[in-house]
């Protein structure tokens, strides 16, 4: 069969379900017709990719590992020097730091760079993490770089043409200092707000043009279920989800050789934030909502952070679920997904890897 007959039509449906971009850049390339077919046919969402997480700064000629969960493949992208480090994924892009501190935004897919402003931290500086966050579908509202470490938080909007005119404090460059007033555990900028937990789980909301606190969230309550071991402590994750922000709780302990491990004696915890209450004559009370079901969606979450899919839109896959890494006693980092509406999780194909988190690949 000669495959450069076949219809458009059908050439652009069948470009719509590939999960993976590479697999969607090797249907364009099976002959002209094809690629023309596609052209007119915007790539689907891609789900996330597991991302080998280098610990400093690479070698010259190392590559960075990926893992795709739809094709089961394994992949090496070129890492783009030895003086940058990864500072955090995002939604398209890596955030990287070279040793001086220029900060750079490298789509690994199309080798796509994006120069940012140098860093608002002093060189002597603790660890840095930092992180793009995803545009909204509407294309109107901006998306900002967040750079923190467990005691400062800064985020820029102008990195990128037109920008946002603001009046808010402005530290150099552009970059604008958040005053935060105890230690940064997580964080995350969603619908101009900031969410600043600390690491009593409290969590502080500004504002992101004035820098006003407009909320103060108590951490959610300890799950009513068994009782937690004396040792184990609570992982924040949050997730973003349409004009929902989710947060994902993870438990973690310390096995008897004194490593840390995953503690999954109370499972997973998903809330969502209600910023206020239904009833006008009550005042504004930020509180965390438990969620039993998160319906259709899929999340993939972090240590910190996480993404959320409708598994409408990836044919095979079920939603109601969450998907997670754990870190075994010989450094593999498993991946599993947990199911919302039996509570168990499941171990699912993977490779050897390690200190991994979650990246998702774009072809823009």
């Amino acid at each position: 069969m000669d495959r450069s007959t076949l219809p458009g039509d059908l050439v652009r449906l069948v470009a719509g379900h590939p999960h993976d971009p590479l697999d969607f850049l090797r249907l364009r390339a099976v002959c002209r017709s094809w690629r023309s077919a596609a052209a007119f046919s915007p790539p689907p969402p891609f789900l996330p990719w597991l991302l080998a997480r280098p610990a400093g700064p690479v070698h010259p000629t190392a590559s960075l590992s990926f893992f795709s969960l739809p094709s089961g493949a394994a992949r090496s992208v070129p890492a783009p020097s030895s003086s940058h480090r990864l500072l955090g994924p995002t939604r398209s892009h890596l955030l990287l730091s070279d040793t001086t501190h220029h900060l750079l935004l490298l789509n690994p897919l199309t080798g796509t760079r994006l120069p940012l402003p140098d860093s608002p931290f002093p060189a002597s500086s603790p660890v840095i993490q930092g992180y793009l966050v995803p545009a909204s579908s509407d294309g109107d509202s901006p998306a900002p770089v967040v750079l923190y470490n467990a005691r400062k938080l800064f985020f820029h909007f102008d990195f990128m043409a037109g920008g946002e005119p603001t009046t808010k404090p402005v530290d150099r460059d552009g970059w604008t200092e958040v005053p935060v007033p105890d230690l940064v555990a997580e964080n995350m900028y969603h619908n101009g707000k900031l969410f600043v937990c600390d690491d009593q789980g409290q969590v502080t909301v500004f504002d992101a043009v004035t820098l006003a606190v407009v909320g103060a969230v108590p951490p959610p309550p300890p799950p009513p279920a068994a009782p937690l071991r004396r040792d184990a402590f609570k992982c924040t994750a949050f997730v973003p989800s349409g004009h929902e922000l989710l947060c994902v709780i993870r438990y973690f302990a310390k096995d008897g050789h004194g490593e840390l491990l995953e503690y999954c004696g109370a499972g997973l915890e998903v809330y969502r934030l209600e910023m206020e209450t239904e009833k006008e004559d009550q005042p504004r009370q930020p509180h965390w909502v438990q969620m039993r079901s998160i319906g259709d969606r899929m999340l993939f979450i972090g240590l910190f952070q996480g993404f959320s899919f409708s598994a409408a839109d990836f044919p095979g896959f079920k939603g109601d679920c969450i998907y997670f890494f754990k870190l075994e006693r010989d450094k593999r980092s498993c991946i599993y997904r947990f199911s919302m509406e039996d509570g168990r999780a499941e171990e699912l194909p993977g490779p050897w890897m390690h200190a991994c988190t979650w990246f998702v690949p774009s072809l823009s």
